[in-house]
């Protein structure tokens, strides 16, 4: 009888505790869907809803929102519409303003940014708004050095995938040119010294593209400022070019793609676009960056893809399959499916092979190796390719 009346007594004490629970997991989630759906709706007769989404969003951490639930607001935008997975602009946004509240604490925000989604443009955000108003143009590389050198490497609660690593040297690109007032020499000289990874990896050509990517693609107003007198067209870019060697010279061409937008979206004109390097692995190596540059143009459309990669003879054919594969995965690791079935579409093109060999070799390069991530991976992959996989 005790028990009985224990029972009783406590029971509306138990349903108040579960409602309470539901209030607060529930709760949040409802209102980050009611702001996904209220941008969703300002955003529906834009004639280009991507730049919509880029203005709103941001405009959600001037209220009550952390950047985690501004990302967390733009994956439910991108669950209604799939043309806004490739968001760099965004991340840019996003971690500068969380960056611009307490400038001294940019580490931390590098290390809260989500991975997997927005092509990690979060990291790059960090970066700029940290050095933004604090430009060194007359120290000297030596002076430079400590400031930028260790940046990428792990560190307490950051524990960065080679992915990561890269996409946070070429943010160290951008950053060079902010902290040297625009100097490209300068900034290539810092490279030189600084885009190295605490295993010695060399990651310095990927630094010295997000130099040069200042240059050839500013986005905000402190980016015009910051290479005025210094913009080049379609007639300088050469002589521009020709002022670097090796490596250095091969970034500056690739990255003056923007100059030559409409021409590189054929293989014809991506051709003519690459035969500008000499360099065997330069050439390669444009290719491969074209090749990423517009499957993120191609909104990751398998069709517009299938129909630039299908023009290339056999070789470039295995290389555009393969390079868009891997670019969908970066661009979001939601996209881990769509990639395999660009694969499984590239086998009636040859390309099959070249392909899944690619996203192997990715698979312990965008995620850490037995991560959930690397097992979405290998066991999306056809038989034969999975076991591979998981064997790694």
């Amino acid at each position: 009888m005790e028990s009985i009346y224990k029972k009783n007594v406590l029971l509306p004490f138990l349903f108040l505790f579960v409602v309470a629970m539901i209030i607060f997991y529930i709760k949040p989630n409802s209102s980050l869907a009611h702001h996904a759906a209220s941008i969703l709706q300002i955003c529906a007769t834009e004639e280009y809803k991507p730049a919509c989404y880029d203005r709103e969003i941001p405009k959600l951490m001037d209220t009550e929102l952390s950047m985690e639930n501004a990302f967390a607001v733009t994956k439910l935008i991108q669950q209604k519409d799939d043309s806004y997975f490739y968001c760099h602009v965004l991340g840019h946004n996003l971690s500068a303003k969380e960056t611009a509240k307490d400038p001294s604490r940019w580490k931390e925000v590098i290390a809260r940014t989500p991975s997997g989604m927005c092509s990690n443009g979060g990291i790059h955000g960090a970066f700029q708004e940290r050095f933004r108003a604090e430009a060194l143009p007359e120290a000297s590389v030596a002076e430079l050095e400590p400031i930028l050198t260790d940046i990428c490497n792990k560190r307490e609660n950051w524990n960065p995938t080679r992915l990561e690593q890269a996409t946070c040297t070429h943010a160290v690109g951008h950053l060079v040119m902010y902290v040297t007032g625009g100097d490209i020499h300068k900034s290539l000289a810092l490279c030189e010294k600084v885009a190295f990874n605490e295993e010695g990896y060399d990651f310095k050509q990927i630094c010295f593209d997000g130099a040069f990517m200042q240059i050839f693609q500013p986005l905000e107003p402190e980016d015009y400022v910051l290479i005025k007198g210094r913009e080049q067209t379609r007639e300088t870019v050469n002589s521009f070019c020709e002022k670097f060697t090796g490596a250095r010279y091969g970034s500056c061409r690739s990255e003056s793609w923007p100059l030559f937008h409409e021409e590189i979206k054929t293989a014809p004109g991506l051709t003519r676009f690459c035969s500008f390097q000499k360099d065997f692995e330069q050439k390669e190596r444009c290719y491969s960056g074209m090749f990423y540059v517009l499957t993120a143009e191609f909104n990751l459309d398998p069709i517009k893809i299938e129909n630039l990669c299908e023009a290339f003879p056999q070789e470039l054919k295995n290389k555009c399959f393969a390079n868009a594969a891997s670019r969908m995965i970066e661009t979001d690791w939601s996209k881990i499916p769509d990639a395999i079935s660009l694969c499984a579409i590239s086998e009636k093109h040859g390309a099959g092979d070249a392909c899944y060999r690619e996203l192997l070799l990715y698979s312990n390069y965008n995620f850490h190796p037995r991560s959930k991530e690397f097992y979405s991976l290998c066991r999306h992959l056809p038989n034969g390719w999975e076991g591979k996989c998981l064997s790694g």
